[in-house]
């Protein structure tokens, strides 16, 4: 991220690679809009127009830990900015910092500019809750088999289970805490859903 000489926060850039092959994303905090670069078109949303920010946990494939912006406007594309960005097939490069320095000015320019924008946190209701109940069964199935199997007297086996259901429960506890569904105030964003 990098901000220009034309204002104390006038011109701020974000720029990140959302896939491993391709061009980078390039977002720009210009005075009435939010400027942007999506791999070749160029564009702008103004503030005003912006009809909804949802902020999330969305862990990669990798195991880093990544959080998303999705913004919504009246015109113009849905934007999607990530806090990691690859570097290669395989690494990314964590920019957490930059991420979350963006946001909060992004949410004080939305607020600033008086448009009616939502803020949100997490997964929308529909997509959140049947991954709860499902995460919740899978791991209540787990529990149930590793109890059997040992009472059965099979450590090994039970043993296994128990490390397999503590690996799921590392990996789903924090993607369903961190994005369950809420709306929230733009001058306090929710300390889950950013780096």
């Amino acid at each position: 991220m990098s901000q220009t000489n034309d204002g104390e926060h006038e011109g701020l850039v974000y720029s990140y690679r959302p896939r491993a092959v391709g061009g980078g994303l390039s977002f720009r905090l210009g005075e009435h809009s939010l400027d942007w670069n999506l791999g070749g078109t160029w564009g702008s949303t103004p503030y005003p127009m912006m009809t909804m920010l949802r902020l999330g946990y969305r862990p990669t494939n990798f195991g880093t830990r990544r959080f998303m912006a999705e913004i919504w406007s009246q015109k113009g594309p849905k934007l999607e900015i990530a806090s990691a960005s690859y570097r290669s097939l395989v690494a990314l490069d964590d920019q957490g910092p930059a991420f979350k320095d963006f946001m909060r000015e992004l949410h004080a320019r939305i607020a600033a500019s008086g448009g009616n924008c939502r803020f949100e946190a997490g997964f929308p209701a529909w997509r959140w809750w049947p991954m709860a109940a499902v995460g919740a069964a899978t791991g209540a199935f787990l529990i149930y088999i590793a109890f059997s199997t040992l009472a059965s007297g099979d450590m090994s086996a039970g043993l296994l289970m128990a490390g397999f259901i503590v690996l799921l429960a590392w990996q789903m506890w924090p993607l369903i805490t961190r994005n369950r569904p809420r709306r929230y105030d733009p001058r306090h964003i929710p300390e889950d859903v950013i780096p």
